[in-house]
This record gives C-alpha cells, structure tokens and sequence, in this order.
C-alpha cells in the first residue's frame, strides 16, 4: 500500500511538472500573440492587456504550484516513514499506518498546504513572469513614444 501511495504522489508531481510547462508555453504564446496583434493592427492600447495576461497565468501557475509542492511534502513524508525503522516496526506491532499515509491519499495533518504568496514567489515562477512584466513594460514604453 505504501508502495502503491509512493508511485501515486511520484504520477501526481510528474503531471504537475507537465502542466507548468504547458502553463508557461501557453502563458508566452498567448502573450506574443496579444502583442502581434497590437503591432499588426497599430492598436498601442492593446499592450497593457499583456500585463493581464501575465499576472493571470502567474497567479493560475502559483495555485497548481501550491498543489505539486504539497505533494513534493507527502512523498517525503512516505519516504521518511519508510526509512524510519523505529517506526516501521511500530507500525508492524500495532498493525497500523499513520492516517493519510498510504493509498487513497487522505489528508497529512502534519502538512500545510504553501500560501499563495509562498508560491507565487517561487524561483522557477516569479523569475518568468518577471522577465514577461519587464519585457512588456519596455514594449509598452516604446508604443507609448511612437504615439506622441
């Protein structure tokens, strides 16, 4: 059951993994797209758009961010329970499992979900969507010249 709890976590973060990167992909693609658009069709005020764009997929990355560190936190837990010999074999004499530890996957008390300032200030995060804010904000400043 441990075993089977371990893998599901490991498919769980695995998926995380692919759904920030096609966050991240589409975030970028539908970024470009929006500037495209605003330089195609000369519509300077489009470019302020980017911005929400930018800070709504930072936030929807943050939240499945939250959910793939939690996550991180339960294997560890697993794993720790498992290299715990006083532990484990408690856990033989009794004939028991600490609650929330093996397959279906229920609550770890021991555990917080990350706040969501937590994740939206994570490196592999915030630095995107930073380098996006940046990159936005100079195109936006050079449309805003080009019209006076």
């Amino acid at each position: 059951m441990l075993q089977k709890g371990a893998e599901e976590l490991e498919k769980k973060i695995a998926n995380f993994s692919t759904i920030l990167q096609q966050l991240k992909t589409t975030a970028i693609t539908i970024w470009v797209a929006l500037l495209g658009w605003a330089f195609a069709s000369k519509i300077n005020a489009l470019v302020p758009l980017g911005y929400v764009i930018i800070f709504g997929f930072w936030l929807l990355e943050a939240t499945y961010w939250k959910v793939q560190f939690y996550s991180i936190q339960r294997l560890n837990a697993v794993t720790q329970f498992l290299n715990n010999e006083s532990a484990l074999d408690e856990s033989f004499n009794t004939r028991s499992i600490p609650e929330g530890l093996v397959y279906p996957l229920g609550s770890l008390k021991t555990l917080k979900m990350p706040s969501l300032w937590r994740s939206l200030c994570a490196p592999s995060i915030y630095i995107f969507y930073t380098f996006l804010f940046v990159v936005n904000s100079i195109v936006w400043l050079i449309t805003f010249k080009t019209a006076l």
